[in-house]
């Protein structure tokens, strides 16, 4: 999980590379709208806690664990695109 946090908090809020368009081209839109969204609040966790002083590994720490929030509610079916 923290392993894909680090991969998370690199680029910009919002930003779409061509190759995350082409793989998210197979997938419903609700699924699309779901991953958008933690993205990008995951992303803005991260660099919010970089401005207040916390440390990198501490706010990397910090997205792996809503993360894990993400990908249960993906699991159990609870998408919520709010």
């Amino acid at each position: 999980m923290v392993e894909a946090s680090t991969g998370i908090c690199k680029g910009a809020v919002g930003h779409k590379s061509k190759d995350l368009k082409e793989r998210q081209s197979r997938n419903t839109p609700e699924v699309i709208a779901y991953a958008d969204k933690a993205n990008e609040r995951l992303r803005r966790k991260y660099y919010k806690m970089i401005r207040h002083g916390k440390k990198k590994n501490v706010a990397v720490t910090a997205v792996a664990r809503e993360l894990a929030c993400f990908i249960w509610g993906m699991m159990t079916d609870h998408i919520s695109i709010e």
